[in-house]
């Protein structure tokens, strides 16, 4: 899921994972050598998936979620990096995925009967209200994401959603769908009380009408603007992920400097997805500890509407060809993160596949390498004349204030003339799918992420016709005609095939201009233990591993 150093407005739900990773063993930031940029030697830090384990029980966990307040926990709408992590923490879902993105069951077995029908078969769980999971609540959350979700996509192969029993669930497929189960591991497949949704309605997931999940969490309050407080479900049906923590507070932070100084002082215990310019700081904290695992993730700058001049391919070249990603790495990102040249992350690769999907990248990486002669021709052989072009990022954050400003600096060596708009953490997470608030705005500079490890995901989100991060409203005949039969394709390496040759079209519009796939950078209080490290967090009830460390 294209998902939306703030919720990318393209938060592309899709695949979680490149390669999995195994869990090694973290050599620490500090030490060793180190380059001028950062006092960090990139090449020392080893991507973990997971710090120690935790030894022991903790009474509270202070957790900020760095984009700022979420503005669903509705599951299947709650696609940002805060959303979608309180409630991965408060509902179950159909199957799981691990710190390593391996799959599992999870809420229910599964069985692929044939490549047209999938059967669930549900543990014996309960709600927090003591009401037990039913068949019937199965079938109405899949109803309810496969109506008018942002997830909606990932059903679109789905013909119907039966109970076959009272635990029982049988998916029925128009067309074979390699990738609908794999979904089921993220805010896709969560499961909520029918009953309880129905009374609620419109206010489901909001501070006024909360949750009724099955997760490892319940939901305690939602204050608006302050913060999200959850406790511990001591009957809950897993007993191998009952939290050692009994209460987690969720605060909303987006001011890297107060947020930084938070957790330097203890009077936050940890964060995901700390901004570049935390890192620095926090590195030498005597209060905790920084970790660097394996992501999705990336940056890069969007066309935020249809038509106009952002539309010509050869005004989008020119950007590609007129901004220095490996500078952007080295000076703003200390390191953490790799130049990206094309809109899949490399760890969006599945990893028997990395073979064709590198060669493929290459090519990507030659054709838009930093080259500003390059990118003066393809100003003057584009349709622009110098117009003021609208860049759009989220407020609060200094160091993606710097970012935009050194994008703008080099774009002007082009002759592409961009200015620059902050907008409030709530506004821009609207902007990644309300069209209405990127009225104005020609590009959208954000980072997005993928919830499994299948480029599909962030393929079908961003370009199929009507998709909600199809912000360009792009639309191809042959990629469509390419995505679905990649979906409908099991076979693994055809599959990689089909989504290469569909990239090729897609990338040749240059809606997206990539910049860095990033490195997920957690923050842990050295009184705690058990971090999920990787980006998996963000498909896992993350704070349920947290206790202490002694």
């Amino acid at each position: 899921m294209s998902l939306a150093v703030t919720p990318s407005p393209r938060c592309r739900r899709s695949a979680l994972a490149g390669a999995a990773v195994t869990l090694t063993v973290l050599v620490s930031a500090c030490s060793g050598g180190s380059d001028s940029s950062s006092g960090t030697s990139s090449e020392q830090r080893k991507l973990v998936s997971m710090s120690e384990a935790a030894k022991g029980g903790v009474d509270l966990v202070t957790w900020n979620l760095t984009s700022g307040e979420p503005d669903t926990l509705d599951p299947p709408n709650a696609a940002t990096y805060g959303g979608g992590q309180v409630v991965m923490n408060l509902c179950d879902t159909l199957v799981r995925y691990d710190a390593d993105y391996h799959l599992s069951e999870g809420l229910a077995t599964f069985k692929q009967e044939s490549p047209t029908k999938l059967v669930y078969n549900l543990h014996t769980a309960k709600f927090w209200d003591g009401k037990p999971v039913t068949a019937e609540d199965v079938v109405y959350s899949l109803g309810r994401a496969k109506a008018d979700s942002i997830v909606s996509s990932f059903f679109q192969s789905v013909k119907s959603i039966k109970a076959t029993g009272d635990k029982e669930v049988t998916v029925t497929f128009s067309e074979p769908d390699e990738k609908f189960n794999s979904e089921m591991a993220n805010i896709s497949g969560v499961i909520v009380e029918k009953a309880y949704a129905e009374k609620a309605g419109k206010n489901f997931g909001t501070a006024a009408g909360g949750l009724m999940c099955s997760g490892p969490f319940k939901l305690d309050q939602w204050k608006s603007g302050n913060s999200i407080t959850m406790s511990r479900n001591d009957a809950y049906w897993d007993s191998t992920r009952i939290p050692k923590a009994k209460k987690v507070k969720f605060t909303f932070v987006t001011d890297t400097n107060a947020l930084t100084q938070a957790l330097d002082t203890g009077e936050i215990d940890g964060a995901y997805e700390l901004p570049p310019n935390a890192i620095k700081a926090l590195e030498k904290s005597e209060e905790g500890r920084l970790y660097f695992g394996p992501s999705t993730q990336g940056t890069g700058l969007n066309v935020a509407n249809a038509g106009g001049v952002t539309a010509d391919p050869k005004l989008g070249a020119a950007l590609q060809r007129a901004i220095d990603r490996e500078a952007i790495v080295k000076a703003v990102y200390h390191g953490a993160g790799q130049p990206l040249y094309t809109g899949l992350t490399p760890r969006t690769w599945p990893s028997d596949q990395t073979a064709r999907y590198e060669k493929a990248y290459a090519k990507f990486k030659k054709a838009r390498s930093y080259d500003i002669d390059a990118a003066k021709k393809l100003v003057e052989e584009s349709s622009y004349q110098g117009q003021e072009l609208i860049v759009a990022y989220q407020a609060g954050d200094p160091t993606i204030a710097r970012i935009a400003q050194l994008i703008q600096q080099q774009a002007k060596q082009a002759g592409i003339n961009l200015k620059l708009q902050s907008m409030g953490a709530l506004a821009y997470q609207q902007a990644g799918y309300d069209a209405s608030k990127r009225t104005g705005v020609d590009y959208l500079f954000g980072s997005s992420f993928n919830s499994v490890a299948d480029p599909l995901e962030p393929a079908l989100f961003n370009y199929l016709p009507n998709s909600p991060y199809n912000y360009t409203d792009y639309k191809d005949a042959q990629t469509t005609a390419l995505l679905k039969e990649a979906v409908r394709t099991f076979d693994a390496a055809k599959r990689a095939e089909l989504v290469i040759r569909a990239q090729d079209r897609w990338e040749a519009v240059n809606g997206t201009v990539p910049l860095v796939a990033t490195d997920t950078v957690t923050f842990l209080n050295k009184r705690l233990a058990g971090a999920i490290t990787s980006f998996a967090y963000w498909s896992m009830p993350n704070m349920a591993f947290i206790g202490s460390a002694k």
